[in-house]
């Protein structure tokens, strides 16, 4: 039997208006190490247990985390007014104990919520999938590709009538209608559901909220990579709003399964599991910069990297101001790229061990030239090699902005310090290269620039991983240039160039780097210059005893 893990928190007053009981959502691990995370949202008149016959094979993929919404399953006693509300507190209660970033998978009604939860905190996700969503589950004047009114208020009225027993069994009826196996679709259904339980409170909210929310302002806004996905027979929602979204939203993926109807990872589940895990692995890559190509980077740039990394060089050394005194016996520097604090850090530890840490062998070579004393290892800052508590103190200026996964960054760094340790850290944070952004911003969509984590995401995987925080402050550093050409060089030179895999390739059209220069000439300084700015994280964390 799947092993779930509950987690639950403290009810919050601050909607005791709405909420009759706090949210209760469960976790399943994955079989593989290192797994990225799902979270999976049912429909209306269902509950989590919906998922089962698909759980095995999606956690040899994903960690899963499954919610039952309010009304149904674990949260039957729960109930919110407006579906903003249970995005607020569902967001407040467990989204801090999540990994920063997993991909949500909303069926029906789960896919409406799934798509207010992506459009809120589009960073954080890394892939939206709808199946049989609607853009409006009710036909309006402006969507008329969707169930009648007069039959959702039908659904509605009985519900009231405390005839839900009825209810649901028409909705399930209704569910696999006209698929290519309706009986053995129903059946399988009403077997998944069999212990399911609900709440009359919650019900009902859950189809007001059907018959509320149109989309259309949602989707227009997402900046996730989406997939909606269709059963081409769903008498809920019809194959014409499938094809009409198909071309309203250009960008989204369309996937509709020919043999379904409002279930299709019940009716076709073998092909549903195919696409879903295949979206979801194919924008996780796009999310990852490749390790190989950072080494290379860094590696070109190493002979000539120390006279031109000013920026560079006056961060570390600022940094330098956040050391602890005393006596310390190990010392990590950690990106050390060519070792140029290694003589502040023998000079401040004279008898303490130094190790070096990089990714680019390159600049190792020259760590070794200024230090022979200390241990040059090639390594990944995701993937620390050392055993448990082998550093006293960990110095790192700008290396944790080249990270994909910062819950393991922060958690290695915590294994691998003594207790009492400290570690002395900066990176760059979201704002760095404001100007480059809104520059490209005007030309198009795409990935021009790096992207940078939020304080609040380096925070929370500061916390899971257990370290204290004694000092964090942000500084905004503006460098200027006389040349467009000096300024994009600059970038460069130092290695930092745009390694997004979601950047363009091939070349640039001159009319687009036209505009892009006309856009960025209006943020020049009143000197004339060329401005660039780096948001700057200083941080001091520490090892306690726990």
């Amino acid at each position: 039997m799947t092993k779930r893990m509950t987690l639950s928190a403290e009810p919050n007053t601050e909607y005791a208006n709405d909420i009759d009981k706090s949210l209760v959502m469960t976790r399943i691990n994955s079989y593989s190490a290192n797994a990225s995370a799902i979270l999976l949202m049912h429909g209306w008149g269902a509950s989590s247990d919906i998922w089962n016959d698909c759980i095995e094979s999606l956690r040899i993929h994903f960690d899963i985390y499954i919610l039952d919404l309010p009304g149904h399953g674990l949260n039957a006693d729960s109930s919110f007014v407006h579906a903003e509300d249970f995005v607020e507190h569902f967001t407040r209660q467990h989204f801090s104990a999540m990994p920063q970033k997993f991909a949500i998978i909303g069926w029906s009604l789960g896919g409406l919520l799934a798509s207010l939860l992506a459009q809120k905190f589009s960073k954080r996700i890394t892939a939206l999938i709808t199946i049989a969503t609607n853009r409006s589950f009710v036909c309006h004047d402006d969507w008329l590709q969707a169930m009648p009114a007069n039959v959702f208020d039908n659904f509605y009225q009985q519900l009231n009538k405390n005839d839900r027993a009825a209810v649901l069994n028409r909705f399930y009826a209704l569910q696999v209608k006209d698929s290519a196996s309706v009986r053995v679709d129903l059946k399988r259904l009403k077997k998944l559901l069999c212990d399911s339980v609900y709440g009359d409170k919650g019900l009902q909210c859950g189809l007001r909220w059907l018959a509320d929310y149109d989309l259309l302002s949602c989707w227009d806004e997402l900046s996730v990579p989406t997939l909606h996905q269709f059963g081409a027979h769903d008498n809920l929602v019809p194959r014409t709003a499938a094809e009409l979204l198909t071309r309203q939203y250009p960008n989204s993926e369309i996937n509709i399964f020919e043999n379904s109807a409002h279930l299709p990872f019940i009716s076709e589940r073998e092909d549903w599991l195919a696409s879903t895990v295949s979206f979801i692995k194919k924008n996780e890559s796009q999310l990852i910069i490749d390790k190989r190509e950072i080494e290379k980077s860094f590696s070109n740039a190493a002979d000539n990297y120390d006279s031109i990394a000013v920026f560079q060089h006056a961060v570390g050394q600022k940094l330098m101001a956040y050391l602890p005194e005393g006596n310390v016996n190990r010392v990590l520097d950690l990106g050390a790229g060519t070792g140029y604090f290694s003589a502040a850090l023998r000079q401040r530890y004279p008898a303490a061990d130094r190790f070096e840490v990089d990714i680019s062998a390159r600049m190792l070579a020259f760590c070794q030239s200024r230090d022979v004393d200390a241990f040059q290892v090639q390594a990944d800052i995701e993937s620390l090699p050392f055993l448990s508590q082998s550093f006293d103190l960990i110095y790192s200026s700008l290396s944790i902005q080249w990270c994909h996964d910062l819950d393991k960054v922060f958690q290695g760094i915590a294994d691998s310090l003594s207790v009492g340790g400290v570690a002395v850290l900066t990176t760059l944070v979201d704002g760095s290269l404001a100007e480059l952004k809104q520059a490209w911003a005007s030309v198009d969509n795409a990935v021009h620039v790096n992207e940078f984590e939020c304080e609040a995401t380096l925070k929370s995987s500061c916390e899971k991983s257990g370290l204290s925080v004694q000092q964090w402050s942000v500084e905004d550093d503006m460098q200027t240039f006389s040349t467009m050409r000096d300024l994009i060089r600059s970038v460069k030179d130092i290695g930092a160039h745009n390694m997004h895999p979601g950047r363009p390739k091939g070349l640039m059209g001159k009319n687009k780097y036209r505009q892009f220069v006309n856009t960025y000439n209006a943020l020049r300084t009143e000197r004339g210059q060329w401005p660039l700015t780096y948001r700057i994280l200083y941080m001091v964390l520490q090892k306690n005893d726990r």
